[in-house]
């Protein structure tokens, strides 16, 4: 009689020398988010792979820590969606018929101690689920008839019969993500060229991926038209993209993806959002103390000799 083997985990961690302009916490920095991403990978019973993806120079410290953990490739980006796309065709070109899991981070995102540990309780614990979030509360309705996506109307896992508990959270059907998400390797090597088209549709795409891939049709008549502000040609090409994508939703059954996102969430993009514009998240998620987990993530690392500075670059913890 044959034996299930577990899934295995494969980071690909995207990291880019420059800043943008977002609203931080005080105790934002990329080195915190590496650290957190390496403090949550310590209590996996198999170390995973670790793929570092480095658009532009990083500094040395974070540089060093990188090659420490794992292989470091640099890439000529430029942009998000240029490495997006790098990195999907890259790690597609790698992928395995098999039910592994790759995660495709970002390089601004605090990590609970458990995410990976419940990431992979979760891989093995649905099977039939394609695609895997750990930030983001927007729960998708599947029982709306149709092809247009349907929100919810409570967050997360909150008052959702078909959810179902794995490791330390509860898992619901997302929505949808950022680019920060993880996906069985069988499914990156078939979704490949759908993954890297989205970029090119503009706005959120990664919003439009999730709902593509789960075979929602992503964009309204009116999305497929200039919108007054875009250069002409930039948003016919733009339209027409997003006409593409809208038929390349039309997937049969069999190809319509599965995606489950956790309540409470267990990663944090360490930005500070309006809450007048943003949706709320579960109220699982409300109660996590991410100041705390930061100050304990810069603690775990001083135990290990990593130093973390803060948004200002003023050194918070250091080791000794």
């Amino acid at each position: 009689m044959s034996t299930q083997v577990a899934p295995r985990l494969r980071i690909v961690y995207r990291s880019s020398e420059s800043e943008n302009d977002k609203p931080r916490p005080s105790y934002y920095s990329k080195t915190l988010a590496l650290a957190s991403v390496l403090r949550a990978v310590e209590s996996l019973p198999v170390r995973p792979e670790f793929v570092f993806l480095n658009d532009g120079d990083i500094p040395p410290e974070r540089l060093d820590l990188m090659q420490a953990h794992g292989t470091v490739r640099a890439l000529d980006g430029g942009s998000n969606r240029k490495t997006f796309r790098a990195a999907i065709a890259r790690e597609a070109a790698l992928a395995t018929p098999s039910d592994d899991i790759v995660w495709f981070a970002e390089d601004d995102y605090l990590y609970s101690p458990g995410a990976f540990t419940t990431l992979m309780s979760a891989a093995e614990a649905f099977p039939h689920a394609d695609y895997f979030s750990l930030y983001g509360s927007d729960a998708l309705d599947p029982t709306t008839r149709g092809r247009r996506p349907t929100l919810r109307d409570r967050p997360g896992a909150e008052a959702d019969p078909q959810a179902q508990a794995a490791g330390a959270t509860t898992w619901f059907r997302a929505y949808a993500t950022t680019s920060t998400f993880g996906v069985r390797s069988r499914v990156l090597r078939a979704d490949a060229a759908l993954l890297r088209l989205l970029p090119y549709t503009g706005g959120a795409w990664d919003t439009a991926t999730c709902l593509a891939y789960q075979g929602y049709r992503p964009f309204r008549v009116g999305d497929l038209l200039p919108d007054g502000d875009t250069p002409a040609l930039r948003a016919v090409a733009r339209g027409l993209v997003r006409v593409a994508v809208n038929v390349r939703s039309l997937r049969r059954p069999s190809r319509r993806r599965v995606q489950l996102g956790a309540d409470p969430e267990l990663i944090w993009h360490m930005e500070i959002l309006d809450p007048t514009t943003r949706t709320p998240p579960s109220a699982k998620t409300i109660t996590t103390d991410w100041g705390r987990l930061a100050v304990d993530t810069m603690f775990w690392a001083a135990d290990r000799g990593i130093p973390v500075p803060n948004g200002a670059g003023r050194r918070m913890i250091t080791p000794g």
